[in-house]
């Protein structure tokens, strides 16, 4: 059991470490090959932990010559468009202004209750409103809408752009991110000092971020009524 244990334990971080060296991806991200590689990689590392006769070479070895065959296909269609097309194919459109195309729906095995489930996850209920539906060549589908169907922005709107600014994590469950404050910029007496600007102790806090313009959105936990409101970095 213990030998078992070990086993399990050894190639489970091996096999983390080789798909994190592949890349941080989902599996929907994945292209077919990427896939099948790492569908394979998962069926060794499970053969050799089941079965103690097998020694962990016979699955280390095959798993490592996956993983530099994976890089150079990779290297291959970094550098060749032919190859990218033959390895990872080639979108294909499905929709194009609210028509169907039936030739590429075939080709790609995709039926209309497929198209209609595609485009429903991306808030379109209506294929006459689609100027393009493309599919890509991980398996998802882009969606542009007509221009009279997209949604208007702030600059359509004659509003001033403002910022986009991106928030961090500053204190959670009442302590201190220093990650937060080393990318803010800020020290922990800068954080308290606005808390207490704002009448807020840190203990009452379960959680507060900051975007770029210096705006604390605070969250008090429930002994502290749980209330949510923001806070202004400014003096």
């Amino acid at each position: 059991m213990l030998t078992l244990f070990l086993r399990a334990v050894f190639l489970d971080l091996f096999v983390l470490l080789i798909l994190r060296l592949t890349g941080k991806r989902q599996v929907s991200d994945l292209q077919p090959y990427d896939l099948l590689m790492t569908l394979i990689i998962a069926d060794l590392a499970s053969t050799a932990i089941a079965d103690t006769d097998i020694p962990l070479l016979y699955s280390v070895v095959p798993i490592l010559a996956l993983y530099l065959v994976q890089q150079a296909i990779a290297k291959l269609c970094l550098k060749s468009s032919a190859a990218r097309r033959l390895i990872c194919g080639t979108p294909q459109i499905l929709v194009l202004d609210g028509v169907l195309q039936e030739k590429v729906m075939r080709r790609t095995n995709y039926t209309v209750r497929d198209i209609l489930d595609s485009l429903r996850s991306k808030d379109v209920f209506d294929v006459g409103e689609v100027a393009y539906a493309i599919l890509e060549t991980n398996g998802t589908v882009s969606v542009l809408e007509k221009a009279a169907f997209q949604r208007p922005s702030r600059r359509d709107l004659g509003l001033p752009d403002g910022s986009a600014a991106l928030s961090h994590l500053l204190i959670l469950e009442g302590r201190i991110q220093k990650s937060g404050l080393k990318t803010l910029h800020l020290k922990e007496k800068d954080v308290e000092t606005i808390l207490k600007r704002n009448g807020l102790s840190l203990r009452s806090v379960f959680f507060a971020q900051m975007n770029g313009d210096g705006e604390l959105h605070v969250q008090l936990d429930r002994a502290h009524q749980s209330r949510v409101c923001s806070c202004s970095a400014d003096a």
